[in-house]
């Protein structure tokens, strides 16, 4: 049990600091944690992995926001349709047994990174990206909407699949992104958190892990945006892209070996 306690709160600082490096969240590694190492069903993996992730997102933004980072009127298309998304997503997540939860978790980061560092690799020599303007365009409203049935269905952030596109197919500047989506997973992910966890009843043994994560998602996700702040837009956009497939690889693997 004393090794437990001190395992959670470093795996949620670890989580958070590379969730704010890469703009994700960290949630699938989250989940990978919660489903192996805890044995918790998907639905409770998903909800203490938003939990965590809005308590990493909360203070990432606090960094992203003073260095002006951040997109508001990206942010309000992300939260409104992410927030939908969310709701449809948990909707879906209470009907799907773990086992098969676990067989095709992995392929959803995998499928993601591999986009996300094929568009890296092809936009090489790419000198100025776009900043997000006024006008964005119904596709932003639909992959908010879809980023948040994924978030509200694994337990992951918002960030994988808005990040992945925001960068890689409309180009635009990875720190505004990312530092943006960061700022809207703090409301998805709470949304989701609560959907999750309302619906089940948890023992009292794991309810004091909620408090540790809290704790260890805050110091990481300090040191992360603080670390994202002064590294260059292309080398965060291949490490997000690495993170993603590196989680989806690992997801499946695991899932084979047990």
């Amino acid at each position: 049990m004393l090794a437990v306690l001190i395992i959670v709160p470093l795996f949620a600082m670890f989580i958070a600091f590379i969730g704010n490096m890469s703009g994700i969240g960290g949630g699938a590694l989250l989940v990978l944690f919660f489903l192996y190492y805890m044995g918790l069903s998907s639905v409770s993996a998903g909800g203490l992995s938003l939990i965590t992730i809005a308590t990493s997102s909360v203070v990432g933004s606090y960094s992203n926001i003073k260095h002006g980072f951040v997109s508001m009127h990206l942010f309000k298309i992300l939260l409104v349709m992410g927030l939908l998304g969310v709701f449809l997503g948990s909707l879906l997540s209470f009907v799907v047994p773990t086992d098969i939860f676990k067989g095709v978790f992995g392929f959803i980061p995998l499928s993601i990174g591999t986009f996300s560092l094929i568009s890296v690799l092809k936009q090489r020599k790419l000198k100025d990206y776009v900043k997000p303007g006024k006008k964005l365009g119904k596709d932003v409203s639909f992959i908010g909407l879809v980023a948040g049935i994924i978030s509200g269905f694994t337990g992951m952030g918002i960030g994988g699949i808005t990040g992945t596109y925001m960068t890689a197919v409309r180009k635009m500047n990875p720190k505004v992104i990312f530092s943006t989506i960061i700022l809207a997973m703090i409301i998805t992910s709470v949304f989701g958190g609560l959907l999750h966890l309302g619906s089940i009843r948890f023992p009292e043994n794991t309810l004091i892990y909620i408090p540790l994560l809290i704790v260890g998602a805050a110091v990481g996700a300090f040191i992360g945006a603080s670390v994202s702040g002064i590294i260059k837009s292309k080398n965060l956009r291949l490490f997000q892209s690495l993170v993603i497939i590196s989680t989806g690889i690992l997801a499946i693997f695991i899932y084979l070996l047990v």
